[in-house]
């Protein structure tokens, strides 16, 4: 984020068939610490607008159907114009730093609804998360005058849609019931699962000391930090091995591990399977089938 303004970009491309489809409409980086700061999806003009707004630091509430939920940093929400929501800046927070983007088409409302069936609207991000890290781009994009017409726009809305629902069928409804450290904790696992990660900087990840943290993992998620971040990498392991040509030795470097050997060790203990054996059946992973390390 350094080096960046707070600022926002309108896009009006003409309405070429690509806009039908995916489109972006605005794209901006906000801070606001006024509580007259409010938005009413009855009363926008911006009709038709699908609108996906995450929370950088400090707060601020949405009421969806009546009901409000508090956007803390790393989460954001989903809303489209006009429906029943209103977000605004309560009196208890005395800020509110965001990133947003505005979308419409086919496929953005096709997205949208998709959402409001897997999700409550208010979806938890970690900072480093694709859909996130996409929307800095494309606000860094608009600000150097690299969007200039309706087909890079709508390159960037579909590719961003596409991202959104990847990372939305891959959350787990569990996680509204757990605590924010082991949520925080989660996030970080699974987007560093590449990286030479493990409980260490999984606790620093919660806020929370390595034993405390051990201790509240295991009882809201059934796994051992070293054993949740295990099964992240042996999915991600067998999901290239069903649908990639990578050697065993590309796969470990790129789920985290050292070697191919620490790799076939890792899958045989967990799976009962080497590398090569899982490739061949083509094995679909199932968590329920994790064995304790």
């Amino acid at each position: 984020m350094a080096g960046l303004q707070h600022g926002a970009v309108a896009f009006r491309f003409k309405q070429d068939p690509v806009s039908e489809l995916a489109q972006l409409w605005s794209v901006g980086w906000d801070l606001q610490t006024s509580p007259i700061y409010s938005w009413s999806g009855t009363e926008r003009k911006d009709l038709g607008k699908i609108i996906f707004q995450v929370t950088l630091s400090g707060y601020g509430d949405i009421q969806i159907d009546g009901k409000t939920h508090r956007v803390h940093p790393g989460q954001a929400f989903v809303v489209k114009s006009p429906s029943n929501y209103r977000y605004y800046l309560p009196e208890t927070s005395e800020k509110w730093e965001f990133m947003y983007i505005t979308l419409y088409g086919k496929e953005a409302d096709r997205c949208y609804e998709h959402i409001r069936e897997k999700t409550n609207q208010v979806i938890r991000f970690h900072p480093e998360s694709v859909p996130v890290k996409l929307v800095k781009q494309i606000f860094d994009e608009a600000n150097s005058k690299n969007v200039t017409s309706a087909y890079k726009g709508s390159s960037l809305a579909y590719q961003f849609i596409m991202e959104l629902y990847e990372y939305v069928s891959e959350m787990d409804r569990e996680m509204d019931e757990w605590p924010e450290s082991v949520v925080s904790a989660v996030l970080f696992a699974r987007q560093s699962y590449q990286n030479p990660i493990g409980p260490d900087e999984m606790a620093d990840a919660s806020g929370l000391s390595r034993y405390h943290f051990t201790r509240i993992f295991k009882k809201e998620t059934g796994f051992t930090p070293i054993q949740y971040l295990t099964n992240i990498r042996i999915s991600k392991a067998i999901e290239l091995l069903a649908h990639t040509k990578y050697t065993t030795e590309e796969i470990a470097a790129l789920v985290g591990y050292t070697n191919a050997n620490y790799l076939n060790k890792v899958c045989r203990k967990v799976t009962g399977k080497s590398p090569g054996e899982l490739r061949k059946e083509k094995t679909e992973w199932q968590s329920d089938k994790f064995l304790q390390e």
